[in-house]
């Protein structure tokens, strides 16, 4: 592994333990798998319902949609995972029901966003 992987492997790692968590969000799990070159499929993180919608189209659909929280570690207990999700109406509905699930299962809940993630 180069140096460079490895500063941002530890990086993600030191951020983390300084925020007292001791589990990733699954965007810092794909940061390590990259610095690792392990393949991921394609994803993204999106704060905005347009978002989510232009990075399914950059994916390719279906794509599986998921609340990215560090206060929020079971997604499908919180209602937060759509899969099979297909067409930017439908992937908008979904960014939109995944925040309302998460807020509903832990209105304190700080949300990173959406990870629109290829199937």
């Amino acid at each position: 592994m180069e140096a460079t992987d490895r500063a941002a492997v530890r990086e993600t790692l030191d951020k983390v333990r300084a925020e007292g968590r001791d589990a990733l969000t699954a965007p810092e799990g794909k940061r390590i798998a990259d610095a690792y070159g392990i393949p991921t499929p394609r994803e993204g993180l999106a704060t905005t319902a347009d978002e989510a919608a232009a990075l399914a189209e950059d994916i390719g659909q279906p794509v599986a949609c998921k609340i990215v929280s560090q206060d929020i570690l079971h997604k499908t207990e919180a209602g937060g995972v759509i899969v099979g999700v297909e067409g930017p109406a439908a992937v908008r509905e979904a960014f939109a029901k995944i925040l309302a699930n998460a807020k509903a299962y832990n209105e304190s809940a700080a949300i990173d966003g959406v990870q629109i993630q290829q199937m």
